[in-house]
């Protein structure tokens, strides 16, 4: 028998070589079976190398085995497992480029298996392997890439002691490993993925729980302070309306004082002239009361329109007439542009002609003795609204200032003097109020020295004429108003209630005085009065609440007029007053006119009563 070369061959060498090719493929197998099974519980890539390596030295005849694994960016090999060398080779290799001159390198950079059979073939393509502590004496190196779909994660190699060569089960096995490897390393990494993603997941559910209690604890700070601020508001309120009703005390005795000087008779120029320093002065200051508590009812929005139609034209005409003395005083020409017809509109009256005052109040203190002050309506039926703008020849504005003209406390008088004064609410109370209708306000300056304009635009309402009733002359029993009346003034503070008793006593009334709300309640049920004024904080157990529902109910009071004089004038406070029982609200201080004015129309005189009764 010859073999496939033509050399003569025995039948014992063929059976024998077959049989160790057999025995080397049974084992092989076994060794892949070992390694998948040892693959299937390898957590970390120091197993799956380890695995690789001790089952395939042995299986190829190898002296050194080596697994790398490809960095993501393809740039780097890192050695996950190195047997067969020395600690120090091990150490030194631990980490090398993908382009070093190294089988495992180039398997790993051209994705194809390095096989170089002899010593002398190796050290001629790889001459760095003869430096290294090792494998310098080694002969035949084979190199296999680590693929998975297409993508090479890294690469194995084997170093074997002499020359050899590698036949078609040799290459079969070297695969075989490969592939189990490749797929093994790309397990590891998708758990590590995982386990990185898990790990973020957990940080980030961590930091949202964190959170959570941060925005909770917020939460609860948040709270606290707005139960604080609330707190802090309520108490400013209540500072307000008790400062207010303090204020106005004291200035509703001066004011009538300064009534009672006018009607006491012919006085000389400079009593004249004192009285008149003393009623600017003390309007001064009740206008001040006044804007502090509105701008902040507006600001939380405690203001309640009393709307109705009502007629601007006339409405502004009538508010000029207020305030013309007060401008033509100082020399200042005072102007009117007002439409012939009427501009109707629905409104609040008594806050629209409160806000064209304060413009006009606003002018008069930024105009100089001499300039002038022009009040204007202007209709733009286009549109449907009207403009309403009050122009001057005064000191003017920084076009900063204009973008902040109607903030509360924001004063265009910056000098040290402060000599035009104001808290730097009348602006501020135009704004609210005029939005509190729907409209808008706006401030024009050409700049400081030469005047300024503000203008506020309101919605047209209905043109229909108010009805007949509404522009009637007062009635027979209005028009008796100077009939003299029994009065009684139930007020603790003693100035104030004798300085109102001159008055009226001087108008003819008949007047008693009471100066607690248990006296006044025994004083009305004494000798009925006609009209009570009552103040609302009195001393002792009876205030003035107390009064009203002590005496409302009372059949003999029945044609008594009930009305509130006091210190207190918000809203909440009109409320309490009506429930209690009384007429009418008056706020401290009050006019002497506007008193008259209300008992003309509420409180029928003497003669009126009987002609009811009889």
């Amino acid at each position: 028998m010859r073999s496939l070369d033509g050399q003569p061959t025995s039948t014992r060498s063929v059976f024998e070589v077959e049989a160790r090719r057999h025995d080397r493929t049974v084992e092989r197998l076994l060794r892949l079976q070992a390694i998948t099974a040892a693959l299937a519980g390898a957590r970390t890539l120091a197993e799956i190398a380890s695995t690789i390596i001790d089952q395939g030295m042995p299986a190829l005849g190898a002296e050194v085995g080596v697994v790398a694994r490809l960095s993501a960016d393809g740039c780097t090999l890192r050695n996950l497992g190195f047997k067969g060398v020395s600690s120090e080779t091990e150490a030194d290799w631990a980490e090398y480029p993908v382009d070093s001159p190294v089988p495992v390198a180039e398997a790993a950079r051209v994705g194809a298996p390095v096989v170089v059979p002899t010593r002398e073939e190796r050290n001629a393509r790889y001459p760095v392997l003869a430096s290294v502590h090792g494998v310098e004496h080694g002969g035949a190196v084979v190199a296999y890439p680590l693929v998975v779909e297409a993508r090479t994660v890294g690469s194995l190699g084997f170093c074997f002691p002499a020359s050899r060569a590698f036949d078609a089960d040799d290459h079969a096995f070297l695969l075989a490993i490969a592939q189990q490897c490749a797929l093994a390393i790309e397990r590891v990494r998708w758990h590590e993925v995982a386990e990185q993603e898990i790990a973020h997941r957990r940080a980030s559910e961590e930091a949202l729980r964190a959170r959570e209690r941060e925005l909770t604890a917020l939460v609860a700070e948040l709270k606290q302070t707005q139960d604080a601020l609330r707190g802090a508001d309520r108490r400013k309120d209540e500072f307000l309306a008790m400062l207010a009703h303090e204020l106005r005390n004291p200035l509703a005795p001066l004011v009538n004082a300064v009534e009672l000087l006018e009607v006491a008779g012919p006085s000389t120029p400079v009593v004249a002239r004192a009285r008149a320093i003393m009623s600017r002065q003390i309007g001064h200051m009740a206008r001040l009361v006044d804007d502090l508590l509105d701008i902040s009812r507006i600001s939380r929005g405690k203001i309640a329109l009393s709307v109705e139609r009502l007629d601007l034209v006339e409405l502004a005409r009538a508010t000029a007439l207020d305030y013309r003395p007060l401008l033509e005083a100082r020399g200042v020409r005072f102007e009117l542009a007002l439409p012939v017809a009427p501009v109707w509109l629905r409104a609040d009256a008594t806050r629209l002609a409160q806000a064209i005052g304060n413009l006009l109040q606003n002018a008069n203190k930024f105009t100089d003795d001499g300039g002038s002050v022009r009040l204007s309506v202007v209709p733009d039926g286009a549109r449907g609204a009207v403009s309403v703008e009050v122009a001057d020849t005064g000191v003017g504005m920084d076009p900063a200032l204009l973008e902040r003209i109607f903030e509360p406390f924001t004063q265009a008088d910056q000098s040290l003097a402060r000599s035009r004064g104001g808290l730097g609410l009348g602006l501020a109370l135009v704004k609210g109020v005029v939005e509190l209708h729907g409209g808008s306000v706006r401030a024009a300056s050409a700049g400081v020295g030469r005047g300024a304009a503000f203008t506020f635009t309101l919605p047209l309402g209905s043109a229909a004429p108010r009805s007949a009733a509404a522009v009637a002359p007062r009635s027979a029993a209005a028009a008796s108003a100077s009939s003299a009346r029994r009065i009684l003034i139930i007020e603790d503070n003693v100035d104030a209630a004798d300085s109102l008793r001159l008055l009226l006593e001087r108008r003819g009334h008949a007047v008693s005085v009471a100066h607690s709300g248990a006296d006044g309640v025994v004083a009305a049920r004494t000798a009925r009065p006609d009209v009570i004024l009552c103040d609302i904080g009195l001393p002792g157990e009876v205030n003035g609440y107390g009064v009203a529902r002590a005496l409302r109910g009372e059949s003999a009071m029945e044609g008594t007029l009930m009305v509130a004089l006091t210190g207190y004038g918000q809203d909440e406070d009109r409320k309490l007053a009506s429930a209690a029982g009384f007429d009418a609200h008056l706020t401290k201080p009050v006019a002497q006119a506007t008193l008259e004015r209300l008992l003309a129309e509420l409180a029928p005189s003497p003669e009126a009563a009987r002609a009811a009764g009889g």
